[in-house]
């Protein structure tokens, strides 16, 4: 323990590292809040079905995904500082706005654009925050960076959407959406006192076609490093996978959530779906304190492999019991394994790219997370009709099976035999 906190001390001591984790739990928090609220309206709704859920993720998620990857590409040329902070108030600005426009457009319509924005601001802001990391960092710290950033902002995010949820039920979702859109203010003004503005070389203006091309050229050269690269590409396909089991499990959440209360119970309804989020908070939690000393004793890629053990083995044991106490388990589960796996493919994909297409490749990374989502969503309406642990089941031994094989390609890359992580 006295090794953790003075490990954590050195990092906390290096100045713009701290500032950068004060913007981001603060614009996470923020997200969560924000999540919380979109979601009360459109997702939680009782009178939802899977089919609407997917209709969100896919009129969202999938325009972000075509245009997301050419934000890496941006981030590798403007400074990084600048786009931390406007990424920020871009946000800040759409949702303290939103409550004065939201019933210009028909239905859900004006829901549906806010969500595709924010997505695409803060995807754009998480994408700059990977690719600053390992320039305040030294190669060494990144683990415990990353622990502390993934960690830390999972938490934030969680708190967020707990206090989106009780701002729900007890006052408006655009009470909600205003607080949301003041934390991203905030969050814009700590990124602003970082001291150095992380700037690429400049490169001369161009044409918005000549642009364009350049930007898909760079695209797919970022790409072919990703693939070229086994410690790289194998990390994100494994990522891949256990988001998708992930986003099974929070949709099967929402499934049991719907079942269990009525139309007319409200509270009990947001406050199941706020101990659901906590337990995965918790357990996140718990995989922020014990992912360094993991690292110290097995290698980056084992820890990936032990995210999909522990993912894939709770869904299975979960699914021929599965009621919402059972449920919350499973989300605590869930958030432990997801933590630790996504900080060892943070720092795989850091360490085995240069400088030059980190952003190209946090960018790829994120379009990873929005088609798990979709990917989820299509598997759970697919196969409705199934029994709701039935498809848990399956899905997680499906994870298991994916783990062994993900395992086996790691041992022929000989990945499991670099180094240790230092995290002291």
């Amino acid at each position: 323990m006295a090794r953790l906190r003075e490990s954590i001390g050195v990092l906390l001591s290096e100045r713009d590292f701290t500032v950068l984790l004060g913007a981001q739990f603060t614009a996470q928090m923020a997200d969560g809040l924000a999540q919380a609220a979109f979601a009360d309206r459109i997702v939680l709704d009782p009178q939802g079905t899977p089919t609407r859920t997917l209709a969100l993720f896919v009129l969202t998620l999938l325009p972000y995904s075509l245009l997301g990857p050419f934000t890496g590409v941006f981030v590798d040329r403007w400074p990084r500082r600048s786009i931390l902070v406007w990424s920020n108030f871009a946000r800040a600005a759409l949702l303290i706005t939103l409550p004065l426009w939201m019933g210009a457009l028909p239905g859900d319509a004006a829901l549906y654009a806010s969500v595709l924005l924010l997505l695409g601001f803060g995807r754009l802001f998480l994408t700059t925050k990977g690719a600053a990391l390992p320039v305040l960092l030294h190669e060494h710290h990144l683990l415990r960076g990353n622990s502390i950033s993934g960690g830390g902002g999972m938490i934030a995010a969680l708190g967020g959407g707990m206090i989106g949820i009780g701002l729900a039920a007890f006052a408006s979702t655009q009470i909600a959406f205003v607080i949301a859109g003041l934390l991203y203010a905030g969050a814009a003004l700590v990124a602003r006192t970082i001291s150095t503005p992380m700037r690429r070389p400049s490169v001369a203006a161009e044409d918005m076609k000549s642009a364009a091309a350049r930007i898909a050229t760079e695209l797919v050269a970022g790409a072919r490093q990703i693939w070229v690269r086994k410690r790289a590409r194998l990390p994100l396909l494994g990522i891949f996978v256990l988001r998708v089991s992930a986003m099974l499990v929070a949709l099967v959440a929402i499934e049991v959530i719907r079942n269990q209360y009525g139309s007319g119970d409200d509270t009990g309804r947001l406050s199941a779906s706020a101990l659901a989020l906590g337990a995965a908070g918790v357990g996140a939690f718990v995989g922020a304190l014990t992912a360094p000393a993991m690292g110290r004793r097995f290698s980056k890629p084992s820890l990936l492999i032990i995210g999909f053990l522990v993912s894939g083995g709770a869904m299975v044991i979960v699914a021929p019991i599965l009621t919402l106490p059972t449920t919350v388990g499973l989300t605590l589960l869930g958030g432990f394994g997801a933590f630790v796996a996504k900080v060892s493919v943070d720092a795989q994909v850091q360490e085995a790219l240069p400088d030059d297409y980190r952003g190209r490749a946090f960018a790829l990374y994120d379009i990873l997370y929005n088609l798990a989502s979709v990917v989820a969503a299509i598997f759970l309406v697919a196969f409705f009709d199934a029994p709701l642990g039935a498809l848990l089941g399956a899905g997680g031994i499906l994870v298991l099976v994916l783990a062994w094989v993900l395992a086996r390609a790691m041992r022929e890359a000989e990945m499991f035999t670099q180094p240790k992580a230092d995290v002291g």
